[in-house]
């Protein structure tokens, strides 16, 4: 009963953090639409993995999701994941990218995505 109450608990809080980081993100894009606020990119003139993701966040939190996987399609994806996992944990059901068999895979999948999504943000001058 108490792991129930807990994993429910986790899958609040996993909703509650995307919707307050997409509904935050939208109201910054609105205060402040051409802040860029990579450390990353200013120091080296490149991008990192998760330039755009304010961004793309914020565009997610708008209703855009052609323009959130503009942005940064890798943030758009982690948005994906965690409103989907916080939704099953809520209702009891443990997503199928947690189970523990799993775990190397998804692993290695999170650094294909991350590399292929640095490759797409550095092509497109991000």
């Amino acid at each position: 009963m108490d792991a129930v109450r807990s994993e429910r608990h986790q899958g609040l809080a996993l909703l509650a953090l995307s919707l307050i980081s997409l509904g935050g993100s939208a109201l910054l894009r609105d205060l402040a639409p051409d802040v860029n606020l990579c450390g990353v990119k200013a120091l080296f003139g490149l991008p990192c993995p998760f330039c755009g993701g304010v961004r793309a966040t914020a565009a997610l939190g708008q209703g855009s999701l052609l323009e959130a996987l503009a942005w940064n399609p890798a943030v758009t994806l982690l948005h994906a994941g965690m409103l989907t996992s916080g939704a099953a944990l809520v209702l009891g059901r443990t997503p199928p990218w947690l189970t523990p068999e799993r775990q190397r895979f998804v692993f290695r999948a999170v650094v294909v995505i991350l590399v292929a999504n640095w490759s797409y943000l550095v092509a497109v001058g991000r």
